[in-house]
């Protein structure tokens, strides 16, 4: 075992081996990675019910039933022969009291539980405490003893006078080494010979499970967290600088113990850990350099540079020690609502040219997974000239600085500010440690904060799906709703979400009596309406609505700004235009808007050249005629721009558009304010502007705005129908349309039809009628039973027994 040593879990899942005869255990078995399972061969030869258990063909593709029980959870599977390493007694002149192979993996299928983790495994050497199981699992039931021979194929052990006999069912079962909590083997078969009172067995090494796992093609199932660091480019690098330390022996070991505490380890409690050890340790755990790095502080300050030039050198991804990431972790998991929301535009405006996943961005719950992927990523901005030997700031140090900057009552999230305050506090300290310089971090400090005086407070939104009921001949057009509303932390669902029709008056006193309560951005800015819809619904007059049972008309969009948004015809654009929609919201304030008449309309291959020629204009000001202008607006969106604004009345030249020209993208409310001109002065304000407004950093929920696919279109059909019958009066039947009625009698037939098949199949298979299976992820079939006896070695037995 080396200086560093893994810190095992306290206590490893128990896996059963059952027989198919009685489902008693046969033996035991280790869990591996992928859902594998390890154990002898002669343990599934004893589970088949095979009367010779050392039989080395193989049993074919069978499957025996496993039980895996960890603290509180336990359950059973089927699991699969995988592999076949029969036992070899003719090879190596081992004799009748060990041979070689004896192993099978198994595979168990469906998912296991997370609290089902294969343990660690290390080499086993004498000298070492180890502990087996009984294959029951039953946790009183373990023999404890010593290793006192171990050649690399074979482990002796021997217990004591005061402890359990290896016997039957131990077969297969982890020797677990209690002091430093990994995995150095499976026990194999009990050594009893002439009646000698010694308590000794033995079992397969880690290192011979390797190697017979290697030679079966599943080395990957055996490997360790430092394979093929040797073969790492920077591994021979590492070991020239740390074998070349100017630190004391003691300095080193201080080192070493302040680097195992931060990723978790043992270590030994004298000598210090070799140059080789430690370059595997910096390859393989992945806080392990930054840690060294801190531990060596201003002691060895050149090699702590050197190493950081290194880890640049060869792209090794993680950059903070674990203090600083949780630091930084628990800080921006700390931020209120308010300036939470803010992260996603703080990332994308710190990385304009970095591909952050959008999940990553709004994904809600911790920060965790957002700061892994930042700090994996290199520096993107020149280092400080006058610096000596100083290093490019970090992309997640920019991150979080525009991050910060976000949260100063300048930036707009004022709620934020102590802890803006101490998100620059730990910049300051990482980069120091890093060598950023002074100068280059206060730089893209001041750009972060140039971008937050800038950047627009973003107001409550209450997002509203809409989707047209066919109408009877004499009704008003119905719709159903769907309502979400978004006060900074992504859309909740405040409806009752149910489809019941409602009157375009209806629809305007439930959006009312959701918005109104909400407070206004940076206490001036107006919670706006956003109409989530599909292309065929660009241009519902939702603005238009009021709630007629009011003494105030309570019209919509001169209440609050209403915008419309329609993902589907992003989506239908791909990956590449959601880019470019990115971008241009980005440069929405700093390009010219668009300027789409006739002539760029004339065809959907003139408009595209226009589109393309101005790839990140982010706003379309759309002045054609009727006739093209539906199609202008439909290219636009397609085409990722953001910002799209169209007058849907008939007059010519669009005359709403001469009065929302501001340069800053305060749009909706610009709009807003001119549909209340409209209501006061129709004749000197005649247009009825329509908004296409679309941030990529809020997005609306998933699904919404979607075409309804045809089978939830017809059970809605079917639900009206339903509505109508049950709750008209008898005389008033003949309402409901013909084509519903008849939706209706098909609903009926099918219905029918099922229920024939299905009675038909109940008749011919009675199984079908039975219960369904008991769970198997409950408590075992013998829970509560006593243990089975142990049936011992006869004494007067002189061959080894093989512990089935």
């Amino acid at each position: 075992m080396g200086w560093f040593h893994t810190r095992g879990p306290s206590s490893r899942p128990a896996v059963s081996v059952l027989t198919e005869a009685d489902g008693e255990p046969a033996g035991s078995a280790v869990l591996l990675s992928g859902q594998h399972l390890l154990t002898c061969a002669h343990v599934v030869n004893s589970a088949l019910g095979r009367p010779d258990l050392l039989a080395p063909d193989h049993p074919g593709p069978v499957a025996v039933r496993v039980r895996i029980i960890a603290r509180e959870v336990t359950v059973e599977r089927e699991a699969e022969l995988a592999a076949w390493i029969p036992p070899r007694m003719d090879d190596g002149g081992l004799g009748g009291y060990e041979w070689n192979g004896d192993l099978a993996v198994l595979r168990v299928t469906g998912a296991l539980p997370p609290a089902f983790q294969p343990p660690p495994w290390h080499p086993m050497t004498k000298a070492q405490r180890v502990r087996a199981w009984h294959g029951s699992g039953e946790p009183g039931v373990f023999v404890d003893s010593k290793v006192t021979s171990c050649d690399g194929r074979f482990g002796y052990f021997d217990g004591d006078d005061h402890s359990l006999d290896v016997g039957p069912s131990y077969s297969g079962g982890p020797l677990w080494s209690d002091d430093e909590s990994v995995v150095v083997g499976l026990v194999t078969a009990k050594l009893d010979i002439h009646g000698g009172r010694l308590r000794r067995a033995w079992g397969i090494p880690w290192q011979r499970v390797r190697r017979e796992l290697d030679s079966a093609g599943m080395a990957h199932l055996a490997a360790g967290p430092d394979d093929g660091a040797r073969d790492h480019p920077a591994y021979p690098e590492l070991v020239d600088l740390l074998d070349g330390r100017l630190l004391s022996d003691n300095g080193w070991a201080r080192c070493g113990r302040a680097v195992a505490r931060q990723c978790g380890l043992r270590h030994r409690a004298e000598g210090a850990p070799s140059a080789e050890e430690f370059a595997r340790l910096l390859l393989t755990q992945e806080r392990a350099l930054p840690a060294l790095v801190e531990a060596l502080g201003g002691a060895a300050h050149e090699l702590a540079g050197r190493l950081l030039t290194v880890a640049r050198g060869h792209g090794l991804a993680r950059l903070l020690t674990l203090q600083e990431y949780g630091r930084l972790v628990e800080l921006l998991d700390a931020l209120p609502a308010p300036a939470a929301a803010w992260i996603p535009a703080a990332v994308r405006a710190a990385l304009p040219l970095a591909a952050v996943p959008a999940a990553l961005l709004n994904g809600g719950g911790s920060c965790a997974a957002l700061v892994e992927h930042l700090e994996a990523l290199h520096g993107d901005s020149a280092p400080d000239p006058h610096g000596v030997g100083a290093v490019p700031v970090p992309r997640l140090l920019r991150a979080v600085e525009y991050v910060a900057a976000a949260c100063s009552p300048a930036g707009g999230a004022g709620a934020g500010g102590g802890l803006g305050a101490a998100l620059r506090q730990w910049c300051d300290r990482v980069a120091e440690r890093l060598g950023v310089g002074a100068t280059a971090l206060w730089d893209r400090r001041k750009d972060a904060a140039d971008w937050a005086k800038k950047w627009r407070p973003t107001p409550p939104r209450v997002l509203v799906e809409l989707r047209a009921v066919p109408t009877r001949d004499d009704g008003p057009e119905r719709y159903r709703m769907r309502l979400w509303c978004d006060d900074g932390t992504g859309p909740q669902p405040v409806s009752e979400q149910d489809q019941r029709p409602r009157t375009s008056g209806e629809v305007a006193r439930e959006i009312l009596a959701v918005v109104g309560p909400l407070p206004r951005a940076d206490g001036r800015l107006l919670p706006v309406v956003e109409l989530v819809v599909d292309r065929d619904s660009l241009e519902l007059p939702l603005d238009d609505w009021e709630d007629p049972d009011q003494p105030l008309p309570r019209v919509l969009g001169a209440e609050y700004p209403v915008v419309v948004n329609c993902p589907e015809l992003r989506e239908r654009g791909g990956d590449g235009i959601l880019s470019d929609w990115r971008e241009r919201w980005r440069r929405l304030d700093s390009e010219e808007p668009l300027h789409i008449d006739d002539e760029a309309a004339e065809s959907s291959r003139t408009l595209y050249g226009l589109l393309m020629e101005r790839r990140f204009a982010g706003r379309a000001h759309i002045v054609a005629s009727r006739q093209r202008r539906s199609a202008a607006v439909q290219t636009c969106l397609a085409a990722g721009v953001p910002v799209v604004l169209w007058d849907r009345g008939d007059k010519p030249g669009s005359p709403a558009l001469g009065h929302c020209t501001d340069p800053r993208g305060h749009l909706p409310e610009q709009v807003r304010i001119y549909r209340a001109m409209a209501l006061q002065r129709p004749l000197t304000c005649p247009g009825r502007p329509v908004l296409a407004w679309a941030d990529p950093d809020l997005l609306p929920p998933d699904g919404a705005g979607r075409p309804v696919p045809e089978e939830d279109e017809r059970s809605y059909e079917l639900l009206e129908v339903k509505e109508s019958l049950s709750a008209a009066p008898a005389y008033r039947v003949s309402e409901v349309s013909v084509h519903s009625l008849e939706r209706a009698r098909e609903f009926a037939a099918a219905a029918e039809d099922l229920e024939r098949m299905s009675t038909a199949a109940r008749a011919t298979d009675p199984s079908l009628d039975r219960p369904p299976p008991p769970d198997t992820d409950g408590p075992p079939p013998n829970a509560g039973r006593p243990l089975p006896v142990l049936e011992l070695a006869d004494p007067t037995d002189s061959d080894p027994e093989v512990c089935a």
